[in-house]
């Protein structure tokens, strides 16, 4: 049984740490640690031979999105060019 993010909805993949199993989701990143009921749950109980194996999908870790000081002092000066643009368009239209 597959559990699922209470935050996102995305799905709990087992990471084993040092002090024990946790569940992180594969979007957002979130983590709770495993009971060890939940944790029998994803024990993997039988393998396929490599040759018959077909990948369909493959799980990511959640990446962060921050920008740097740079990036944001760009996109800040972006808009600022964006608006004075607009507001002489649109004041050029009103003469």
């Amino acid at each position: 049984m597959v559990k699922f993010c209470p935050r996102c909805g995305g799905p709990m993949l087992p990471v084993k740490k040092e002090d024990g199993i946790y569940l992180k989701c594969a979007r957002c990143g979130y983590e709770i640690k495993a009971d060890k009921k939940t944790a029998e749950l994803y024990r993997m109980r039988f393998q396929v031979d490599r040759g018959k194996r077909v990948l369909t999908s493959k799980a990511t870790e959640a990446k962060k999105l921050a920008l740097s000081p740079e990036e944001r002092e760009i996109l800040r000066e972006y808009y600022e060019v964006f608006l004075e643009t607009f507001q002489e368009e649109e004041g050029g239209g009103e003469e």
